[in-house]
């Protein structure tokens, strides 16, 4: 009559059996899918091999030049295209800011509460900076 330890082992060899096989059968996957993808890697190279080729083919100065010139219907600048500086507007003036403890160049209104503008980062003055509000 069979022992219950060789029942035991012919039980424990079949499970790691079936457990190698199950192994040998995921790694096998993987490694397809590992080839699948450096075969993807290797395509997406080469595809962007002859993008580059391309590129460089279509910026050549040259062919830029002629298809510009072919096109585009350009001059060089003139000089009577050119403005005065005069004509550029300037900035309107900023309201003055007055410093805390600093008389204000006009008289606030009366009923004004004092706002306090926060200073720039990196200044050590805090709350140095009132404006009245209109």
């Amino acid at each position: 009559m069979i022992r219950l330890g060789t029942v035991l082992w012919l039980v424990l060899v079949a499970f790691v059996g079936f457990g190698m096989f199950k192994v040998k059968y995921e790694v096998m996957d993987l490694e397809d899918e590992l080839a699948h993808a450096n075969r993807a890697i290797t395509a997406d190279q080469d595809a962007i091999h002859v993008l580059k080729a391309e590129w460089a083919f279509l910026a050549q100065p040259s062919r830029l030049a002629e298809l510009s010139r072919r096109f585009l219907d350009l001059a060089p600048l003139g000089t009577s295209q050119l403005g005065q500086i005069s004509a550029i507007a300037l900035r309107p003036t900023a309201v003055p800011v007055a410093v805390a403890g600093a008389p204000l160049t006009t008289p606030p209104t009366p009923g004004a509460k004092p706002l306090v503008v926060p200073p720039a980062r990196g200044t050590a003055v805090a709350n140095a900076k009132v404006r009245t509000s209109p």
